[in-house]
């Protein structure tokens, strides 16, 4: 499965730009001279290099994908971690410019159209989730673990760029991170089946409440040495 590329990476500020001329215009009275304008390009150009209107509101999430899967090919991460990181950074670059960000996401509130291409690469995300879990996963896994944990990475993924939109999550990318852990530990028997079935141990430390921290400390790390 090879992910399709973006014609070009557009630069932060064209790709505000670009996507503000759509948001104070609309969509549909948007033309492709309009936004050849806004980023500095002649039509022909634009054309050559970004395709259509959707390509350029859509071009992040080119990018992000290719880095993606580029991430999960070559990564020396336990399975989960490769997840979870890939999918940060995912985030990382949506992110990375909030007024493009907020833009878009307003842009596709209001546009019946950009939410049918959102969908067309939600699937993609997940093909690329679902490829990489059956090539890592244990030999016995059942066929459900690949399509719910690629479905749940992508929800929790949007769930969390929807906070940081909102104002609610300050740190997307730590948030995202947590949260995703969480959800991949949910799957570790079969992501990654060896650590999955260690032994934990279980330490119980008995101690003064009015000890100071770091004695508190000492006493667990001295209990964990013996056990």
């Amino acid at each position: 499965m090879s992910t399709k590329p973006s014609r070009a990476v557009i630069a932060p500020h064209s790709a505000t730009a670009a996507i503000r001329r759509l948001a104070e215009r609309g969509y549909e009275a948007t033309t492709a001279e309009d936004l050849a304008d806004a980023v500095g390009m002649s039509r022909s150009t634009f054309f050559r290099r970004f395709g259509s209107k959707d390509d350029v509101v859509f071009a992040d999430h080119d990018h992000a994908l290719a880095q993606l899967e580029a991430f999960l090919t070559s990564t020396t991460d336990t399975p989960g971690e490769a997840l979870v990181q890939g999918t940060a950074d995912v985030l990382r670059h949506l992110t990375r410019d909030p007024e493009a960000a907020r833009l878009r996401f307003e842009l596709m509130r209001v546009t019946p159209a950009l939410r049918d291409r959102e969908l067309v690469i939600t699937h993609r995300y997940e093909r690329v989730y679902r490829r990489f879990i059956r090539e890592v996963a244990a030999p016995e896994i059942p066929r459900w673990v690949a399509p719910a944990l690629a479905a749940s990475l992508v929800a929790v993924h949007n769930a969390t760029l929807r906070d940081w939109l909102r104002g609610s999550v300050p740190d997307a990318p730590g948030a995202v991170t947590r949260d995703l852990r969480r959800v991949t530990g949910l799957y570790a028997p079969w992501l990654d089946p060896a650590g999955a079935s260690s032994p934990q141990r279980v330490v119980v430390a008995v101690y003064d409440a009015a000890g100071s921290p770091d004695a508190i400390l000492d006493a667990v790390a001295a209990q964990l040495t013996h056990s």
